[in-house]
């Protein structure tokens, strides 16, 4: 069984973690380039990290996570913020949805899950999907190096679901793979 995070919500948004991964960056770099943005999902949301700037850049965002401390402190957030676009789902499944996902983000979970390759497989139905993860480099502090995925084998994963695969080297130490099948789902460079 893979390492799961059982830290306090407070620590997923503390200044260090603002510091080596900052939003502003995952704002400019990744949703910047979605075109389509109608429906998101964040899986392994937490607190609302991620889920909060993506309630900003899309009409409607599923947050899914499977730890009830994490529900609620997101729970929390979004009702201090009055953010009304965000749907709460608590569950370690993947959802079926009923209608098209523009975007699926699994930012610092992969490691978590045991068949994360199914994950990917799931997540190709989507237009766009991210991956932020940790590199798999000896530091003092994330998960386990040795149950950290490898870039290279993520890529390889990820080309096996998409068309096309992009490297965003946006985070000193965590590697950032979006995933899409079809050419015009990201905007043009400026």
């Amino acid at each position: 069984m893979p390492h799961r995070y059982s830290g306090k919500p407070e620590a997923l948004k503390s200044e260090k973690r603002r510091r080596i991964l900052p939003v502003d960056v995952f704002e400019k770099e990744v949703i910047g380039k979605v075109r389509c943005r109608e429906n998101a999902v964040d899986y392994g949301a937490g607190p609302g990290y991620f889920t909060i700037p993506l309630a900003k850049h899309f009409k409607r965002v599923y947050a899914i996570d499977a730890n009830i401390e994490m529900v609620e402190a997101l729970r929390s957030e979004l009702e201090r913020l009055k953010i009304k676009n965000v749907g709460i789902v608590l569950s370690e499944r993947l959802p079926e949805f009923d209608f098209p996902v523009d975007f699926v983000l699994f930012s610092n979970v992969l490691h978590e899950v045991d068949d994360w390759r199914g994950f990917l497989e799931w997540a190709s139905k989507a237009k766009v999907v991210c991956v932020i993860e940790w590199k798999k480099i000896e530091m003092d502090y994330g998960p386990p190096v040795e149950e950290r995925i490898d870039e290279n084998e993520m890529e390889k994963a990820l080309r096996e679901n998409f068309r096309f695969v992009e490297k965003l080297p946006i985070y000193a130490h965590h590697y950032t793979l979006m995933g899409y099948n079809e050419k015009d789902a990201l905007n043009e460079p400026d």
